[in-house]
């Protein structure tokens, strides 16, 4: 029995001195260099390497508070940003973390993929995880030493939770969610762990944060945090930010260079498009921007396009304008031509709700003749009220064969140039508006400063981004996303065209400069003139409105003869 005994406390204390001399300085190497952690667990027959930029973003990430990682497609920054976490949960006991994601969806696809990729890796790790549970909106790992891993969108009901640690998951497209960010997320890092032994300690670095994201916008949420990050770094040593383009996963080979080639001449991915996926170049003005980029994205609420006309027949109020900006080039792969639907409803008091419905685009050469008739036929297909053209240069060619009849439709003719009249014909629909644009009649300046007052007011209503719409779809509705996509991506297009723009003021002139050259402005030009056309309906009925109020002192009177009664 003594033999036992005397075995028992030599056991406890050969481990006690092991945990001194060789698991604790063990443990402190290993939270420096997590990449080393992983070479240690790894079997020489497995075929997971790290490369040297992972091992870089790994040691950033556990060495910093703040981390800032800007990086492209191909860099596997959301499979680090998992691993990290993972990671961390094993190293530091009772430590709660949670990754963030924009969408609800997003954040657990993101995860899963993820957790099952180092499972398959280092399949040792899953020994670690007491429980895991999957479901569509929400991700959580429990590990065997008490810490915890969520994996959740940003909501209001994280509110009154306690984390130790924050990461945040394509930040760029968390610009709704600024406001709840400060006020229920970043207050969620309240408390700093506590150890094993119930103290914190002040040699652990405690609320990290991390932020993963490819480029964006320099009006963008994002763009606010990283420059906030930057000023955190040039102060002290608390924060760090890092970035790459796809030269450095071509490198790697994780990029083809050639697939890159393939994805710069397509036609479907604009230049800006580019810069920000794949040169982590973030666009735009931060300066002198015509709008503010917040109020688009909290403009952006319809969760569907309408495709065709959707008015009830007793729906008298409301209309469809179709507007168009012309832009004929004999460059194959470029927009010629972008076409937009606005539907517009007057409210009591004359002036008119807007919202942008749909958005088409026409790409390479195509024939005025073939434009004309694609404009026809959407003007069927939403019994639209006006189609809005600016005639001026080659606007002329399109006008010309619009007012022509042909196999399937009428001539169509201008209801605001009299200088038209002469081309009218019998039969003819007055459905063109000839904006003039750069004329005595209508300053391009009054467009301009008209668009940036709706933007400002919110008062154009816009598409939800395409994820987010395949994030509300039921299953049933799938088969309906490659339809109602196209809508929702040029509406981010608009956006992005929008935002490369910058306002020069002189007196009350406002003029209009590219950002970026290698970025058209087909979409703003087309909405642009749209709700300009909508402005004007909404002065003649503020014209009609002053006519019927009274204008003369005696008018603000009015008498009748008394009423009483004569005592006798």
């Amino acid at each position: 029995m003594k033999d036992e005994t005397e075995d028992k406390e030599l056991k406890i204390t050969t481990f006690e001195k092991q945990l001194e001399d060789e698991w604790a300085p063990m443990l402190e190497y290993f939270r420096d260099y997590p990449d080393k952690f992983l070479d240690f667990i790894t079997p020489e027959d497995s075929k997971f390497r790290l490369y040297p930029f992972q091992r870089l973003y790994l040691r950033i990430m556990a060495r910093y508070r703040i981390t800032y990682l800007v990086a492209t497609r191909g860099t596997s920054k959301s499979f680090l940003n998992i691993l990290f976490d993972y990671i961390k949960c094993i190293l530091y006991p009772n430590i709660k973390l949670a990754m963030l994601a924009p969408q609800k969806g997003q954040a657990s696809a993101i995860a899963q993929q993820n957790i099952d990729a180092i499972w398959h890796f280092l399949p040792i790790l899953k020994n670690e995880v007491k429980k895991a549970t999957y479901q569509k909106d929400y991700t959580k790992l429990e590990f065997w030493n008490g810490s915890v891993l969520d994996i959740v969108p940003v909501s209001e009901g994280s509110r009154g939770l306690r984390k130790n640690g924050l990461s945040f998951e394509e930040i760029v497209n968390m610009e709704k969610h600024r406001e709840s960010i400060g006020s229920v997320i970043l207050p969620l890092l309240a408390n700093n762990r506590q150890g094993a032994d119930g103290k914190v300690s002040d040699k652990e670095i405690h609320k990290q944060i991390k932020y993963i994201t490819t480029a964006s916008n320099r009006q963008s949420y994002a763009w606010e945090t990283l420059n906030m990050v930057l000023k955190t770094m040039e102060k002290d040593e608390t924060a760090f930010a890092i970035g790459n383009d796809y030269e450095l996963p071509v490198l790697f080979q994780q990029l083809d260079r050639g697939y890159i080639q393939e994805v710069k001449e397509d036609p479907s991915i604009t230049p800006l498009d580019f810069n920000r996926e794949y040169l982590s170049i973030w666009t735009g003005s931060s300066e002198d921007s015509l709008v503010q980029l917040k109020d688009l994205e909290d403009s952006r609420i319809l969760k569907r396009p309408e495709l065709s006309d959707t008015r009830k027949s007793t729906d008298k109020n409301t209309r469809y304008v179709i507007s168009i900006d012309v832009a004929r080039s004999e460059k194959d792969g470029t927009a010629t031509t972008a076409m937009v639907v606005i539907k517009a409803k007057e409210r009591a008091d004359g002036t008119f709700t807007k919202e942008l419905v749909n958005i088409k685009t026409y790409k390479g050469l195509m024939h005025f003749k073939y434009q004309a008739r694609a404009i026809k036929d959407m003007v069927e297909l939403y019994n639209a009220s006006m189609v809005v053209i600016d005639a001026n240069g080659v606007g002329q060619g399109l006008v010309d064969i619009l007012m022509m009849e042909d196999e399937r439709y009428p001539a169509y003719s201008i209801i605001n140039d009299k200088d038209f009249d002469k081309y009218k014909t019998a039969g003819s629909l007055p459905l063109i508006f000839n904006l003039k644009s750069n004329s005595k009649e209508t300053n391009a300046s009054d467009i301009h400063n008209y668009f940036m007052s709706t933007v400002a007011k919110k008062e154009l209503k816009l598409l939800i981004s395409d994820k987010e719409m395949q994030d509300t779809l039921s299953a049933k509705e799938m088969d309906d996303f490659s339809r109602l996509a196209p809508a929702h991506i040029e509406t981010s297009r608009f956006i992005d065209e929008v935002m490369n723009l910058k306002y020069q003021a002189s007196g009350h002139r406002t003029t209009i400069k590219k950002v970026s050259s290698q970025m058209d402005k087909d979409r703003y030009s087309a909405v642009s003139y749209g709700i300009y056309y909508i402005y004007t309906l909404e002065k003649e009925n503020l014209a009609k409105r002053n006519k019927t109020r009274i204008t003369s002192p005696k008018g603000y009177f009015k008498k009748k003869k008394a009423s009483f009664r004569v005592f006798s």
